[in-house]
């Protein structure tokens, strides 16, 4: 062989050499998510790929920022984060890095009391309403990242965010219609602190806890359950695919409206309503604001709930109001106490935490 043919076939096995190793890293290894439906993640030798709810590419990197294209590159572990949701605090809660939060959303109260003390002492800073934030203060705060839902703060907020070029994290993760797949969003949260490890340990031990109570229900008669809010004269309930729908079946019992093909909240008629709470076992009021502080609430608002089933025989409950905040750093309580009041018998030793008994 020519002395030409040998640099010829070396150049060659340089060029294949290179473009395996490019195809490599290209195609990365796509890590398994078990129950979240809205984000993925992709494994590559150095970096990470998220790909977030409205399917935006976010490389992650700590030693060398890969020469790729990609919606947004963030270096890790994040340190001053913005959070534009009170449930965002809950996963960052859950891996032990709220100490990088440095803004929040205006809200009538806090149950974080790590945020109640920074809020005190200036650490961190309020930022106004999620729907309505204050650009200039985020701006001022120098986050390194933005935690934010589109579905909730609407697409005005996002294409401001993105004009000001602050960087930013897409989380619906509240549209996952498994509490499971909510709580598999924790992982997300992990990758931008660099807290894998710790994020998925708790996922870990908390889906361990929240099967245990699926276990502890299954093959026992299931009674119906009622969700519903009543806000401002109308009557709105949880459709069959939605969270609180999966919610009552994960904790034993048979939703009432399951016969309505919707994962979002619907508008039913009174008299319909009162026909499904007088063949219900259980009555369930969701807060969204304005506690339930009383049976006579409700009553008020609905006369006829007064003879149905649920409230002649005192199984009527409401969520606390901090279920919202609290509920998403700790799901297995809400599984548990859901259980506890509709299999009150598996439960005798019960202490609701995310509901109340009426």
């Amino acid at each position: 062989m020519s002395a030409k043919s040998i640099v010829a076939l070396l150049i060659i096995s340089a060029l294949v050499a290179g473009c395996i190793q490019q195809a490599q890293q290209t195609i990365g290894t796509k890590e398994s998510l078990k129950y979240a439906k809205l984000f993925s993640v992709e494994k590559h030798e150095g970096y990470t790929i998220v790909r977030d709810s409205i399917g935006r590419g976010i490389v992650l990197w700590n030693k060398t920022k890969p020469d790729i294209k990609a919606d947004l590159f963030i270096k890790t572990p994040v340190r001053r984060v913005v959070v534009l949701s009170t449930t965002d605090v809950a996963y960052i809660e859950a891996i032990n890095s709220t100490n990088a939060i440095v803004g929040v959303p205006s809200v009538s109260k806090w149950y974080f009391e790590d945020i109640k003390e920074g809020l005190r002492d200036g650490r961190i800073k309020e930022v106004g309403k999620a729907k309505n934030p204050d650009y200039e203060k985020i701006i001022n705060l120098k986050p390194d990242l933005v935690f934010i839902s589109p579905k909730f703060v609407g697409i005005d907020v996002i294409k401001k965010i993105e004009s000001l070029d602050i960087p930013y994290v897409s989380c619906d993760y509240w549209v996952e219609k498994d509490p499971l797949g909510k709580l598999e969003w924790v992982k997300l949260f992990g990758l931008f602190f660099d807290r894998s490890d710790t994020a998925k340990k708790y996922f870990v031990n908390t889906e361990k806890k929240i099967l245990q109570v699926e276990k502890k229900v299954r093959g026992q008669k299931k009674p119906r359950v009622i969700y519903a809010l009543t806000l401002r004269g109308k009557i709105l309930v949880p459709g069959n695919q939605s969270y609180h729908a999966k919610l009552v079946r994960m904790a034993g019992g048979e939703y009432a409206f399951g016969d309505l093909n919707s994962s979002k909240y619907v508008s039913v008629g009174t008299e319909e309503f009162l026909e499904r709470v007088a063949n219900s076992d259980v009555y369930i009021a969701i807060y969204m604001g304005v506690p339930v502080k009383s049976i006579k609430d409700l009553i008020e608002q609905i006369p006829g709930l007064a003879e149905t089933k649920p409230f002649k025989e005192g199984r009527v409950y409401a969520m606390q109001p901090w279920i919202w905040q609290l509920g998403y750093i700790h799901p297995e309580k809400v599984i548990e106490d859901t259980a506890a009041i509709i299999h009150p018998d598996k439960f005798s030793m019960h202490g609701l935490k995310m509901f109340k008994k009426l």
